[in-house]
């Protein structure tokens, strides 16, 4: 073996070392941190928080928030309104946002799904700085009429039975970010084994906050 073929093989392995030692705390890292998200999800969904929702909007202006639009009549259903789609968000913390890219005015419809252990009085929790109404089931159930800045909780205790439950929460721009949680009446965190379901979809149907709004058609 040449001199020139041994620089070349000692530059090869010192390259691949560094490879190694350069991606493998890089990947630890990012392990690290899906288990850190995945942790939070599960402990949101442990205290009642919404983490997982379909998301459409705006409509109209703020100032038109009395108005009711195709989304509030079917209880948001549809995969498509008009020229846009639905998008699916996952917010670990239970911190419900808006895309950096959407519009702050106008009216939102977001909608999750909640299964309940156990039929009961239940509480709906809703903490925003802005206009909100929670429908459950299709029935307007708790409205908050806020201002921007003007951070409160709201909350309404109501019956529901045991099994799946829809909210749909129809909000001014300015509402988010909002938290929106269903708990016992009495607070706390429900036991362990009664973990909600909440708006089961597939992790491939989850978009980033981040990414373009609204949805394109494809």
């Amino acid at each position: 073996m040449s001199g020139i073929q041994r620089t070349r093989l000692r530059l090869f392995v010192l390259a691949t070392f560094v490879l190694i030692f350069v991606c493998f705390p890089a990947r630890q890292f990012a392990q690290q941190s899906s288990t850190q998200d995945l942790d939070q999800l599960l402990a949101s969904k442990e205290s009642g928080l919404l983490t997982d929702w379909r998301v459409i909007g705006p409509f109209g202006k703020t100032s038109d928030f009395k108005r009711v639009w195709e989304p509030e009549r079917d209880q948001l259903r549809k995969r498509r309104y008009g020229n846009d789609f639905v998008i699916s968000l996952q917010f670990a913390s239970g911190k419900f946002e808006l895309p950096l890219h959407a519009p702050r005015n106008g009216v939102f419809y977001a909608s999750s799904e909640v299964w309940l252990p156990n039929g009961g009085d239940w509480r709906i929790y809703a903490e925003t700085a802005g206009v909100m109404t929670v429908f459950l089931d299709g029935k307007a159930t708790l409205h908050r009429n806020g201002t921007e800045r003007d951070l409160q909780t709201t909350s309404q205790v109501v019956h529901m039975e045991r099994g799946t439950h829809r909210l749909l929460v129809k909000f001014a721009g300015a509402a988010a970010p909002f938290h929106v949680a269903v708990m016992p009446q009495t607070g706390g965190l429900r036991r362990r084994n009664n973990k909600p379901n909440i708006h089961v979809a597939p992790e491939s149907e989850y978009t980033s906050a981040a990414l373009e709004w609204p949805a394109p058609i494809l």
